[in-house]
């Protein structure tokens, strides 16, 4: 059997790579239901604690902190506390990787609690052009 293909079959798509996560940072609204303990993040399973802290997680206050990265990124999540609730009302986050410009996301509410994380990981923005 032979493939042939005609010329308006032919289509190329941006090559698909992993970003290296150089450093990103978090902003967190805390709702009513705060909590008082550290803020951790998994990053690719590693569950770590953020750098350069601002404000705190209590109720009503805002929480920012990042943290220097340089590793590819596979999975990114804000873990939530080791006992009771918190409420988050906005997550944004700034992702600086290597050979991208900074980009930042915003992410709306959620609760967490001991069992539950939130996906914090977005990819690059896709290139895009006129033609």
């Amino acid at each position: 059997m032979k493939l042939t293909m005609q010329p308006d079959q032919i289509h190329f798509f941006p090559e698909v790579t992993m970003p290296k996560v150089n450093r990103f940072s978090v902003k967190v609204q805390t709702g009513l239901q705060g909590m008082s303990e550290p803020i951790h993040f998994n990053f690719n399973n590693h569950k770590l604690e953020f750098e350069n802290v601002i404000g705190s997680a209590e109720s009503g206050k805002s929480f920012e902190g990042d943290f220097e990265v340089s590793s590819f990124a596979h999975s990114l999540t804000l873990v939530g506390p080791q006992s009771g609730k918190w409420e988050i009302e906005k997550i944004f986050v700034e992702y600086n990787c290597e050979n991208e410009k900074p980009y930042t996301v915003q992410f709306g509410s959620v609760t967490l609690d001991e069992t539950t994380e939130v996906n914090i990981w977005q990819d690059p923005p896709v290139p895009s052009f006129d033609v």
